[in-house]
């Protein structure tokens, strides 16, 4: 019977001590089976007690470093979990977690990369949860863009995920409530081959994330990761609860009526009294009636953790806060024991009953003098630990939310004072918080730790059975003129009840001071997070000024812009240049050129005459790196407009003998012209043309070597002060490469307005062609009228030619210049022409090597205009009407008959 008491005596004394780790406890009982078996257990028993309430769990920082557990996950698991064998978990107060991964796959949209998306399904919380505040995607904090939901259903898009208005990240949080499958899974992955979301993936009461990422090389590298930053979950809060003591509607059994809480006694509450999903218990305690956590001590627990603090940047916050998440195979009391030292709290069992003491303790509710303590029983003081327990400084670590939630080191703690007290030596130590993600926090939790550390004395002793009522965490007050004090203040660490209602205490110095809160923050200095690029490059130099393009005797054609930038530039490939309207900011070119030597460049777009751009650049490089636009550059094209010589394709009127042959030049040059007009790209057309239309027609036939065709093409198109049609018809039959006919058809009518009037310009183009062999024959027909503010003007030409090893034509034209001081133009081209009246055919005029020869010609009257009409050379005979005056010119004579 005794040594059962025994027994039970010290059971009591470790049940009502702090929770401490398995470790000593194993070591405890392994000494009381050492003390029994030597039978030595009645003498021994009280010196056991005594050596137990000196060394566990007095001190904060012996409760912190004792409740480590290798065994434990610690801090934020940063990295996803996978597989079925991981522990369930949820999160509590403000946390991250990466999750379990659930599903993972790749998709694309109709008619596009078929893998261009990947979709990654995290199981975020085991229970519902209210959602997340925030989104790591590899080392980068992405802003959830909570007002521009996608359309398509994938969620809310990242904002430094969108490059160029695109978006290539969106996330979406599905509660936990839900009770049919996603059915934006089931429609993008139902079908899979291998691996079917199928509509009995519900996930009833699992909180998880969608996470959906567009390829690209320049944001991801690889599989992105994600860490994601939850909201504090609902818990009961027994402050709130106006059947329990408090005021408000919260009910312990309607968890709809909770509200989310980051505060660690209110986490603790809710774990001791158990962590349910409906009816259905989760993690904790289970069946915990309220009445074992009284609602007095726990408000006041909690209502310390809410008091306004300093927030070290002129404002105030809460003095604790706290997060974890809780995987369920892991043991409540680590838990505890965590959001324990989160808040320099506490925790007693005194019964059954929890009681939670945080942070300072309060008054003395019993005082007593050296004549209450028995002298009768063993008593034991402890005035300084050993040296290794003491600890003049500290250092922590903590989980930073501003660097991804890694652990951080706090800044340390060391005074010199307490080091020279200590001969001159630093002793520190070090402490881990795992659930006080708060920089300013932790600094109090520190200072509050190392001084508390500082008070050494320990005191164990009995006091008489009045001490009965009091409890671990109460505070009593000793007058003691044996050790010098006056009503000082102690700490009920530890307290057991005799047979002979004796109490066995053991008591730890305590100032209520050194919970106040740090009177300095020091700044905590958070490194970079994201991806380290380098910097986007400006392009150097940039210059834009007025140029035309002109042709080969220099004459300026077309209006343009001269751009340059700075040589030597390395990883640069190309010059990609932007070009709008100064009026408008319509862009009107956007186009690349090679970044080579000279560096400067007339480009080749269309632009009016004499008008106000703007030109910007920027350098394409060969690698992926980012480079910047220049500035709007203001630049006047010159007045460069067209001339008699675009109206004519090219032909100098200045000379007749560059007239001949312009049929000709002009057909191939027109239909090429219309060509390209007609196949010009969308994008070059974009830049040319606000509005354009095609009408299309083709056929073509074919038999082994022989082809017929036939194609019709119509272009109607306007932009800025333009309107312009082409029409090009083509008719062709080959045989192999050997014998082509072929008959095409051009055709250009334009109008353009400018800040000058008006030109209209109308041009077509007929070619009859046939080719055998090496050899051609073609008759080209061309026409070109134009009116303009300058004046007006036309010309029409017909051409026949053969190239059978030798090249031969017969071409005529008619010419009306635009200047009316120029002459108009008949123009021929033949080695002889014919006159006929349909019966009669004669040859009057002749032309071989330059002379023009006469044959059968009748002159009614010759006169000469000036001496400086030239040379005259006759030939043959003339005669009068008469014939009484023949002149031989061969024979140099005059006759003259009556």
């Amino acid at each position: 019977m005794r040594i059962s008491a025994l027994l039970a005596s010290f059971a009591i004394l470790i049940l009502t001590a702090a929770p401490v780790s398995a470790a000593p406890l194993a070591a405890a009982v392994s000494a009381v089976a050492g003390l029994i078996s030597a039978g030595g257990i009645i003498g021994s028993l009280t010196q056991l007690a005594l050596g137990l309430a000196l060394s566990y769990g007095v001190g904060l920082i012996k409760k912190a470093q004792m409740a480590k557990s290798g065994s434990q996950p610690r801090g934020v698991v940063l990295e996803v979990r996978m597989g079925d064998d991981q522990p369930s978990s949820f999160v509590i107060g403000t946390y991250a977690t990466a999750g379990i991964r659930k599903y993972i796959g790749t998709w694309g949209k109709a008619s596009k990369t078929p893998n261009a998306y990947l979709t990654d399904v995290i199981e975020l919380s085991c229970i519902p949860h209210p959602g997340i505040s925030g989104i790591w995607i590899e080392d980068t904090h992405g802003t959830i863009l909570w007002g521009e939901p996608s359309a398509e259903g994938l969620g809310y898009p990242v904002q430094e995920f969108r490059k160029d208005g695109k978006d290539y990240a969106w996330v979406r949080f599905v509660d936990g409530t839900q009770t049919t499958a996603d059915p934006w899974l089931v429609s993008t992955f139902g079908s899979h081959p291998e691996r079917p979301f199928k509509t009995t993936m519900i996930g009833r009461g699992v909180a998880f994330a969608v996470v959906t990422f567009r390829y690209n090389t320049e944001l991801f590298s690889g599989l992105p990761s994600c860490l994601f930053e939850m909201l504090p979950m609902p818990l009961y809060d027994v402050r709130k609860d106006s059947t329990a003591g408090g005021s408000g509607a919260q009910r312990w059994d309607d968890q709809s009526t909770w509200e989310p809480s980051d505060n660690p006694a209110v986490m603790i509450y809710n774990i001791k009294r158990g962590i349910y999903y409906g009816s259905e218990w989760i993690y904790g305690g289970q069946n915990v009636g309220a009445f074992r956590l009284p609602a007095a001590n726990w408000m006041a627990g909690t209502n310390e953790c809410d008091r306004l603090v300093n927030d070290g940047a002129g404002g105030q916050e809460k003095q604790f806060r706290g997060g974890y998440e809780i995987q369920l195979d892991t043991e409540p009391l680590s838990v505890i024991d965590e959001l324990r030292a989160a808040c320099s709290a506490r925790i007693a069992e005194v019964g059954g009953v929890f009681k939670i003491l945080v942070g300072a303790p309060g008054a003395a509710i019993y005082s007593f003098t050296d004549d209450d303590i028995l002298v009768t029983e063993e008593q034991s003081y402890e005035p300084f630990p050993s040296l290794s327990e003491t600890h003049n400084g500290i250092e922590a670590t903590y989980p930073e939310p501003s660097e991804k939630w890694a652990t951080k080191d706090a800044p340390a703690l060391y005074s010199s004072a307490l080091e020279a007290e200590d001969g001159d030596r630093r002793l520190a130590t070090g402490v881990e918080f795992a659930a006080a993600p708060f920089a300013r926090q932790v600094q109090a939790l520190m200072k509050a730790m190392i001084e508390e550390e500082r008070r050494f004395r320990v005191h164990v002793f009995y006091l008489p059975p009045d001490a009965f009522a009091l409890e671990p965490n109460d505070v009593v007050s000793w007058t003691s003129a044996r050790n010098g004090y006056s009503s000082k203040k102690f700490l009920m660490t530890r307290i057991m009840g005799r047979a002979t209602f004796n109490q066995f205490v053991a008591l730890k110095e305590i100032d209520p001071s050194d919970y106040d809160p740090p009177s300095i923050i020091l700044p905590t200095v958070s490194g970079w997070l994201g991806p380290i690029a380098p910097p986007s490059q400006p392009i150097y130099g940039w210059q834009v000024e007025p140029a035309a393009i002109v042709d080969d005797v220099g004459v300026p054609r077309r209006p343009s812009m001269r751009i340059s930038c700075e040589p030597d530039q390395d990883d640069v490939r190309q010059v990609r240049v932007q070009v709008r309207l100064a009026s408008s900011a319509a862009v009107i070119f956007d186009g690349l050129v090679t970044y080579d030597t000279p560096y400067s460049w007339i480009l080749a777009g269309t632009f009016l005459p004499a008008t106000g751009y703007q030109a910007r650049g920027k350098f394409v490089p060969f690698s992926t790196r980012r480079t910047e636009w220049s500035d709007w550059l203001d630049v006047t094209t010159p007045d460069a407009r067209m001339t008699i010589d675009d109206v004519f394709l090219g032909v100098d009127l200045a000379g007749l003998d560059a007239l001949v042959g312009w049929a000709g030049s002009a057909t191939r040059q027109l239909i090429e012209e219309v060509r390209e007009l007609i196949s010009m790209s969308d994008e070059a057309a974009s830049a040319a043309f606000t509005d354009r239309q095609t009408i299309r027609r083709e056929l073509t036939s074919t038999y082994e070597n022989l082809t017929a065709s036939y194609q019709e093409a119509i272009v109607a198109a306007t932009g800025p002060g333009s309107a312009i049609v082409v029409k090009l018809e083509a008719l062709e039959a080959s045989l192999s490469n050997y014998a082509t006919v072929a008959s095409v058809s051009a055709i250009q009518v334009q109008v353009t307005e400018n800040a000058d009037g008006i030109t209209a310009i109308g041009l077509r183009a007929d070619q009859l062609y046939a080719a055998l062999g090496g050899s051609s024959a073609s008759i080209n027909v061309a026409w070109s009228v134009s009116a303009t503010p300058a004046g007006y003007a036309a010309r029409y030409g017909i051409e026949a030619a053969v190239n059978d090893g030798a090249y031969r034509s017969a071409s005529i034209y008619l010419d009306v210049p635009v200047s009316p001081a120029s002459p108009t133009r008949v123009v021929m081209m033949a080695d002889q022409i014919i006159m006929t009246d349909g019966t009669n055919l004669k040859r009057p005029f002749t032309y071989t090597g330059g002379i023009l020869y006469l044959d059968q010609v009748k002159a009614n009257s010759l006169s000469a205009i000036s001496s400086n009409f030239g040379d005259a050379v006759f030939s043959g005979i003339a005669r009068g009407t008469n014939s009484k005056l023949v002149i031989d010119w061969t024979a140099a004579t005059i006759v003259i008959s009556s």
